[in-house]
């Protein structure tokens, strides 16, 4: 019999990843390559949210909602806060909503699930593209500096 997982004290309804919203509005207020260093950092820790109201079936589990470029690529969205996800649904559509609460970098990681060309963070608020190659450094373990980030322009 597998153990039922525990979910932290710190998981619940309303969450919200503090830390990484507040570096994303730093980011947007000052965009250059500090703070885009300094929010996939803070993108690592905590727990982000996840869109799964797409179709679900007992093979494949809960889908992961995604978004389309306007040229036609896929865009997965993530968000820093339940809150963040409700924004952006219609409140007569509320209740068919849900989100999923994951740890950070395994959220960050879906980017290699599929074709992914960027994350979109917060679509409602902040709406932050940022680019599949950052979104899968912040994913890893690499350190991740402003002259790490330059160099991969």
């Amino acid at each position: 019999m597998a153990a039922t997982p525990q979910i932290p004290e710190d998981v619940h309804a309303d969450y919200a990843n503090a830390a990484a919203r507040s570096a994303l509005h730093a980011l947007q207020a000052t965009p250059d390559y500090e703070h885009l260093a300094a929010f996939l950092e803070a993108l690592r820790e905590g727990y982000l949210v996840v869109d799964v109201s797409g179709a679900s079936g007992k093979k494949q589990g809960h889908r992961i909602r995604t978004i389309r470029s306007t040229r036609g690529q896929l865009v997965l969205p993530l968000f820093t806060s339940m809150g963040e996800l409700r924004a952006v649904v219609p409140a007569d559509r509320r209740d068919q909503l849900k989100g999923a609460v994951m740890p950070a970098r395994e959220a960050l990681a879906l980017i290699s699930s599929d074709r992914f060309v960027a994350a979109e963070f917060d679509k409602a608020s902040a709406s932050l593209v940022v680019l599949r190659k950052y979104v899968s450094l912040a994913a890893g373990d690499e350190p991740i500096t402003a002259a790490s980030l330059e160099s991969m322009r």
